[in-house]
């Protein structure tokens, strides 16, 4: 897992894969808080802009991709992301191959990234996250945009 502010993403140039970095270049570049939420594309990759709600995160799941890198890039709003290595994880609670979508039964002990207007983490297939939580404010609208880039993409 990778999380970063896109204020300094320039520090990242030499850090992340060339394809990831021109991903978030562009979506920078997109401005997407002028944007309806849809389907967009960023650097031939399927770009989803959504306005989800935050919920308490014990009504969030743990979930995992095989085949994809998760970008994810908050636009507007406040969101908490558990984050554990998969190597962590007591079980695999459900699983949707045609989607590329798992959902896995994790342990305490959860990293916890708190994203802001600007920040971004990217979720590689060994980076379980539980993705939309709610912080100590309570339940808040976001606007979101994530990039799922093929593994073998890069």
């Amino acid at each position: 897992m990778i999380s970063g502010e896109a204020a300094n993403l320039e520090k990242y140039a030499n850090q992340l894969p060339d394809t990831i970095y021109q991903c978030l270049g562009q979506m920078v570049q997109m401005n997407l808080a002028e944007k309806a939420d849809g389907i967009y594309e960023v650097n031939g990759f399927r770009l989803s802009l959504e306005s989800p709600v935050t919920e308490p995160e014990e009504q969030r799941k743990l979930e995992g991709h095989k085949q994809f890198i998760d970008i994810a890039f908050l636009v507007q709003g406040e969101e908490y992301m558990g984050i554990q290595p998969v190597c962590y994880v007591e079980k695999n609670i459900e699983s949707h191959p045609d989607r590329d979508l798992y959902f896995f039964k994790g342990r305490n002990g959860e990293t916890r990234v708190h994203l802001t207007p600007g920040s971004f983490v990217i979720c590689f297939p060994e980076d379980l996250h539980r993705p939309l939580c709610s912080g100590p404010e309570g339940p808040v609208q976001l606007k979101k945009a994530v990039v799922k880039v093929p593994v073998d993409a890069l």
